[in-house]
């Protein structure tokens, strides 16, 4: 073993050095190889018919080759000079070359001998022109394609950004030259925003425009030193130089979240996407180039967490989060299986008869370790892994089946009302998932009530509204959850087949002391009365509150004024206790 390599190591990579070499000048062989046949040729001629070589014509022969390749090779290089005045070029210079007796025949008294120079011209013409022509022909486009070939190696085809490959190796070699400097570097990751809604919404050619477009913003509005490049997808990266400061990089991230937020205008659309960035500096956040761009990467993460449009330097912490993160999504795998999941209920009541008229099912992980883990820990987690669809046909099943039998032991029918996921709903099995849930259960469809978001109007609208009136045929209940907070659009609205609007807790947990959410409440009972909609405002705490809902008209609410969410032995209890 030599400096730490495996000798049989070694050994490969001089091989493939020399293999490369060969490969890189293979151009100038295949000259001095023609070039060679052709002077070969011609002595050969010469014999045939009858004409003596002397050592002066082996002497002329090669020195014409020798003159003739190393220019030959270098003109071919040059992709300005057009094939066939190179052409004419080269066989006139070969064509003196081999008079150049000539001259110093005549000079010195000799006799000439027009037979050389015929054969000669003879050869040149039919000979050397065809194949040199042949050569630089081939010579050119193979040199060609080795370019693209080699842009397409280390450039994004879509956007022509240097791509990751490219991204990491120049970041190899300016850390390289950082460490003698004590200059720092910053390697930035940006992600778009919203950008899989815009792709699912006006198709990829779309979003091809829309990342093509993003990527002239980044290349023309950065630094003239910053590098940018498209690592995939809709994620791009930055390598910004020559810093001396964290805030120096900072400065450079807030420019180009401010020329994401810009409008794009495309195919007649304006849309806003945004973008969430990581930074990691060096040498501080990693010393090579793999680590700098995995500590971005979670920074950039972070930065989406938080709330989108902005950036976050990576810190140590982070990384913390990440195993955290993968720890949570492996016991979360065995949740299902270990039955760790438990339903809640909580009521749902009539405000002008006091009487309960539902209850709304409520996700809950009694994890054997930390207890009950609330579902805004757990469900992002489920969601973004897929785990979201086995657990919420559980949670659907459960709760339909729960429903039955509080039916069967006597109790007055009431509708259950149960979450559903976007991603759950815009599965094409999903109607079919719902049917299930009630023949297994065997309870009525008109006892269940499905609480879909605002965020599944913004793709596919066509196919959610067909999947909705196909469930509100049926019987099903649709209600709109956390109405005001999401995409609001009154056309969808209108268009929807839903019997309810649920005020969010975030608009009624101010209303008496905030007079926007009062107006906003005020609003949605209005707008919801012109369309003839049921309306049931959540997180109802307080006196005050259920008095001001009283006065506008809110029919039902549901909070802890009358019940905490509670699981189903002490649900019974209250379903005895409460009239219904």
């Amino acid at each position: 073993m030599v400096n730490g390599q495996h000798p049989i190591r070694s050994w490969a990579q001089l091989q493939a050095n020399r293999r490369y070499t060969l490969f890189q000048h293979s151009s100038l062989l295949r000259l001095w190889l023609i070039m060679v046949t052709v002077q070969i040729f011609t002595l050969t001629l010469r014999n045939v018919i009858g004409l003596q070589n002397g050592l002066i014509d082996y002497v002329e022969a090669i020195c014409t080759v020798v003159a003739v390749v190393p220019i030959l090779n270098a003109a071919i290089k040059r992709a300005s000079i057009r094939i066939y005045r190179l052409l004419l070029a080269i066989l006139l210079l070969i064509f003196l070359l081999d008079a150049s007796y000539i001259p110093v025949t005549y000079f010195r008294g000799g006799k000439i001998h027009w037979q050389d120079v015929q054969v000669e011209f003879i050869s040149l013409i039919l000979i050397t022109a065809p194949l040199l022509y042949f050569v630089i022909t081939d010579i050119r486009q193979r040199e060609f394609t080795e370019k693209q070939l080699t842009f397409l190696a280390f450039h994004d085809m879509l956007t022509g950004l240097p791509n990751r490959q490219m991204y990491q190796e120049s970041l190899t070699k300016r850390i390289a030259g950082s460490k003698g400097s004590g200059r720092k570097l910053a390697v930035v990751f940006i992600d778009l925003d919203r950008f899989k809604n815009v792709n699912d919404t006006f198709g990829h050619a779309f979003g091809d425009q829309l990342l093509i477009e993003a990527a002239e913003r980044l290349k023309y509005g950065l630094r003239s030193g910053d590098r940018v490049s498209r690592q995939g997808g809709d994620e791009f990266t930055v390598l910004i130089e020559n810093i001396d400061h964290a805030e120096d990089a900072e400065k450079v991230a807030q420019k180009m979240i401010h020329l994401l937020n810009q409008p794009f205008a495309i195919e007649g659309h304006e849309l806003r996407v945004g973008c969430s960035i990581g930074i990691a500096m060096y040498p501080d956040d990693g010393e090579d180039a793999i680590t700098l761009m995995k500590n971005a990467d979670t920074a950039m993460y972070r930065a989406k967490e938080a709330g989108k449009n902005s950036y976050r330097f990576y810190l140590a912490e982070m990384n913390e989060t990440v195993i955290q993160k993968l720890v949570m999504e492996e016991w979360l795998n065995k949740a299902l299986e270990y039955e760790e999941f438990v339903l809640y209920y909580q009521p749902q009541v009539d405000i002008f008869t006091n009487r309960m008229n539902g209850m709304e099912a409520l996700l809950r992980w009694n994890h054997p370790r930390l207890g009950l883990i609330p579902p805004g820990e757990f469900i992002p987690l489920a969601e973004e892994t897929g785990l979201i669809i086995p657990i919420g046909e559980w949670v659907l099943r459960t709760a339909c089946k729960q429903n039955k039998a509080w039916q069967d032991a006597g109790h007055p029918p009431l509708k259950m009302a149960v979450n559903i996921s976007p991603i759950q709903f815009h599965r094409s099995e999903f109607v079919n998932v719902v049917l299930d849930a009630l023949d297994e259960s065997g309870l009525a469809p008109e006892y269940l009530e499905l609480e879909i978001t605002e965020g599944i109007a913004m793709y596919h609208v066509d196919q959610v509204i067909h999947k909705l009136q196909t469930l509100r045929n049926l019987g099903v209940q649709i209600s709109m959850d956390d109405f005001g907070t999401g995409y609001s659009s009154l056309t969808y609205l209108k268009r929807f087949p839903i019997h309810k609007l649920k005020i969010a807790q975030q608009f009624v947990r101010d209303i008496t002391v905030d007079p926007d959410d009062a107006a906003i409440v005020q609003a949605i009972m209005a707008m919801a009365h012109s369309l003839k909609l049921n309306v049931i405002a959540e997180g109802v705490e307080t006196e005050e509150q259920l008095a001001f809902l009283l006065d506008i008209r809110c029919k039902e609410i549901q909070g802890y004024i009358y019940s905490k969410p509670i699981p189903a032995q002490e649900f019974m209890k209250l379903l005895e206790r409460m009239p219904a």
